[in-house]
C-alpha cells in the first residue's frame, strides 16, 4: 500500500526550496514553505512570488509561507530540508524537539558542513532524534531551481 502525502513542509525558502515547494503545490499538494526572512514570507503572501530568491516565478495557492518553524512542521507528513548547508546544524537543532514521531525527512540541501566536512545527512543523523534515523532520505542531482520552476 502506498502512503499518500497530505501536507508537506519545505524548510528553506531559497531558490531551490521555493522551486521544490512550487512543484509540489502545482500538483495540488498543500505545502508550507518556511523562510528565515520575514520579508520573503510577506512577499510570498502578498505577491505570490519569492522576489529575493526566485524572482518572476508565480507561486500557486496551495503554497503557504511562514517564518515560524513550528507552524511549518505542525501537521506535515513529509519534510523537505533545503536550508543552506552552513546553517543546517542550528536549524536541525531547532527542529529536533518538534518531531515527536517519524515522518519522511528529505534532505535537498547541497554542500557540506564547513567546520566538520560532514554531509548534511550526517549532520541530520547526529542532531535529529533516534526515531527519525530510518526516515531520512536524500534528493540530489544536477538541477537548477530556475529550470525546475519552468518545468
Amino acid at each position: 500500500m502506498r502512503a499518500v502525502v497530505q501536507h508537506v513542509a519545505v524548510l528553506g525558502a531559497g531558490a531551490w526550496g521555493t522551486a521544490l515547494a512550487r512543484h509540489l503545490a502545482e500538483k495540488q499538494v498543500p505545502v508550507c514553505l518556511w523562510a528565515h526572512e520575514p520579508e520573503v514570507v510577506q512577499a510570498i503572501r502578498l505577491r505570490r512570488e519569492n522576489a529575493v530568491y526566485l524572482p518572476g516565478v508565480l507561486l500557486p495557492p496551495a503554497l503557504s509561507a511562514t517564518n515560524v518553524l513550528a507552524d511549518a512542521i505542525t501537521g506535515a507528513d513529509c519534510l523537505i530540508f533545503a536550508v543552506p548547508s552552513h546553517v543546517a546544524r542550528p536549524v536541525l537543532s531547532r527542529i529536533a524537539s518538534l518531531l515527536p514521531q517519524p515522518v519522511p525527512f528529505v534532505s535537498a540541501t547541497k554542500g557540506i558542513e564547513e567546520e566538520t566536512l560532514a554531509l548534511v545527512t550526517q549532520v541530520m543523523q547526529a542532531v535529529l532524534p533516534a526515531h527519525m534515523q530510518e526516515s531520512l532520505l536524500v534528493l540530489s542531482g544536477p538541477s537548477f531551481a530556475s529550470e525546475v520552476s519552468r518545468g
